[in-house]
């Protein structure tokens, strides 16, 4: 079952609705009207600003390493900052993070004097704009890096967006664009401009389409257009080719992960504001633009969609620029689908340009929105079953993609499985950085749940998608394999996993290991930091947010010594349990919603199994 996504019925109103937005962004010097002032993104806005004004430093939380730090303002250089970390090995990017905050910071009150029209924001942002202005250097890495796009995006939206700025701050900033292009145009020459089709850029070196030299690079086009650099017909034709590679890697099921997808997707669209007329319709014509920003509606948490499937290397909270990507491209392109989850998505999580996006266009009147269905969805790096998405219904995500990006984990199979706001079943969600103990927890052996066969983990990303679909009326059905996904010293025949989501209720997981070499097999089901547990009649629940999650093995004893919390977490316990195995093992693990646990019943040998009070029979197949 499908999402089913409305369009422009032709380029002429994507036109019209991307010259209005142009003409609202252009008038909108001095006193601005009670409407666009006055809604819940641009309260937001002033909230955030007021609370900046009175600050005399950057906070810039680095929790990757477990570091705070709080940069004088205004900001008068990108040096990273003389703070040692432990661990020798790790070159920690200081300056992107800062950058993060400081646009932020840049936004909101600029945003804020521009829609309240008060002079108190607007000499503030000017402040922080001179100073970023003479900055020396715009990068502190060998190569361009995302500090690059972050600082050419602040410099050119200030100066495109706000007509209040002095003309002398304007010409400021647009010679520091003219600066930072200057400084990395040996960059962009050497083998970079001369890729101007898709398939050129898509036979290049891979490292090419890494999210940070694309982000660099789309922030190098903006900053040329600021500044009329020379380079610029030249950028606007690599950047084109360069962001229609992304969405063919997309369109065949490569990844980087909804945080970091999004956040290719947020610079595109500030780049597509000014491209030129070919550009805009070439990218917003690509469905894989829709395909993408969907996927943040299928692995949302029941009741709560800011909380994604915490797959792999991702950041709800600190990175939530497919949101803002969702803001700013409606404005192009009408989708019912963004427009729903941008009505319930919180406006304190969005950052500053997208809560601007949908301030200036009077959103969400005059859009129109649409619920989606529940059922079955292939989404580009996991599979997903779900009744809907109330705090009542029942969720359940499997990771499942051949991606090789580093931000891509080996956990083909592992699912999480969420009601109430909550992923009950839980996974770490991102990777810590310094070595050490957290690290082990995001990335070791017990990070996820798939099947860990004698004491080996997944060392590759291989997977089949061999299942998704609706089976019965509320039974949906994926079956996964991901054989090819360990190391060939297993001599694995087969792995597979099968699960159903049975109503709002019922949730079944059957593995297939098998191997002649198969001696035991180790999982660790890891509960949500909020959750609380307790072991009963042989079976574990998991307690949180008012819901029940019973957790049982059928044909395997849970004794209640099977409650771990490993060192390195910030507040997951888990359920680790390792099984004696032979050469074909078929196990199966049911989770339940509750006052008890679900009554079970194994036949054929292991094969099949039948829940009391269920119509269905799950088997598996050879």
């Amino acid at each position: 079952m499908g999402l089913h996504l409305t369009r422009p019925s032709s380029w002429i109103a994507v036109a019209a609705l991307f010259v209005a937005a142009l003409t609202t962004a252009a008038g909108c010097s001095g006193h601005v009207g009670a409407d666009r002032a006055d809604n819940p993104y641009a309260r937001e806005i002033v909230r955030r600003a007021q609370d900046y004004l009175g600050q005399k430093r950057l906070r810039v939380d680095y929790y990757r390493i477990h570091r705070s730090l709080a940069y004088p303002l205004p900001v008068a250089r990108i040096d990273n900052p003389p703070v040692p970390v432990e661990d020798s090995s790790l070159v920690y990017p200081w300056e992107i993070w800062m950058l993060w905050e400081l646009e932020e910071r840049v936004g909101c009150l600029g945003w804020a004097g521009e829609l309240s029209g008060e002079a108190r924001f607007r000499e503030a942002a000017e402040r922080d704009l001179a100073a970023l202005a003479g900055w020396p250097t715009y990068n502190a890495q060998a190569q361009p890096h995302l500090s690059v796009g972050h600082a050419a995006r602040t410099m050119y939206l200030a100066r495109r967006n706000w007509g209040w700025l002095s003309s002398q701050l304007k010409d400021s900033l647009a010679a520091a664009c003219g600066r930072l292009v200057d400084n990395h145009s040996a960059w962009l020459q050497a083998g970079r401009l001369g890729l101007t089709t898709p398939e050129q850029v898509l036979s290049a070196d891979p490292q090419v389409l890494h999210n940070i030299p694309v982000i660099a690079t789309l922030g190098l086009c903006l900053a040329a257009r600021a500044g009329g650099h020379p380079l610029l017909p030249e950028l606007e034709r690599h950047c084109l080719a360069l962001v229609q590679a992304e969405l063919d890697l997309r369109a065949r099921g490569l990844t980087e992960g909804l945080s970091y997808d999004g956040y290719i997707l947020d610079f595109v669209a500030d780049w597509l504001r000014d491209a030129p007329e070919e550009s805009r319709r070439a990218v917003l014509g690509n469905p894989q633009v829709a395909r993408v920003l969907s996927q943040a509606v299928w692995l949302a948490a029941s009741g709560c969609l800011w909380r994604f499937a915490p797959f792999d290397d991702v950041e709800p909270l600190q990175m939530p620029f497919h949101a803002d990507a969702q803001a700013k491209l409606l404005g192009f392109r009408p989708d019912s689908l963004a427009a729903w989850y941008l009505e319930h998505f919180p406006v304190t999580i969005l950052r500053a340009d997208g809560l601007a996006a949908l301030a200036q266009s009077g959103f969400p009147r005059s859009f129109g929105s649409a619920p989606p269905a529940p059922g079955a969805s292939a989404a580009l790096y996991a599979v997903v079953l779900r009744t809907g998405w109330e705090p009542a219904d029942l969720a359940v995500a499997a990771s499942a993609s051949n991606a090789t990006a580093g931000h891509i984990q080996c956990d083909n199979g592992s699912l999480v499985l969420g009601t109430r706001g909550l992923w009950l079943i839980d996974d770490p969600g991102y990777q810590q950085y310094l070595s050490g103990e957290e690290r082990d927890f995001t990335l070791g052996p017990g990070a996820h749940n798939y099947p860990v066969v004698n004491g080996l983990v997944q060392t590759s990303h291989r997977v089949e998608r061999l299942v998704c679909r609706q089976e019965a009326d509320s039974l949906w059905h994926t079956r996964l394999e991901f054989t090819a996904a360990y190391d060939s010293s297993l001599a694995l025949e087969r792995v597979t996993r099968d699960i159903w989501l049975c109503g709002r209720s019922l949730v079944v997981v059957a593995d297939r290991v098998k191997g002649a070499a198969v001696k035991d097999i180790r999982y660790t089901w890891q509960g949500c930091p909020e959750a609380a547990w307790w072991p009963q009649d042989g079976a574990w629940l998991v307690s949180a947010a008012g819901a029940g999650l019973w957790v049982q093995s059928p044909g395997n004893s849970l004794d209640g010594g099977e409650l771990y919390r490993h060192p390195g977490t910030r507040g997951q316990m888990s359920l680790c349990k390792t099984l004696p195995a032979g050469p074909d093992n078929r196990i199966w693990w049911v989770f339940s919603l509750g006052d008890s646990p679900a009554e079970c019943s194994l036949a054929g040998d292991g094969t099949s199994l039948r829940v009391q009070g269920q119509a269905a029979e799950f088997a598996l197949e050879d």
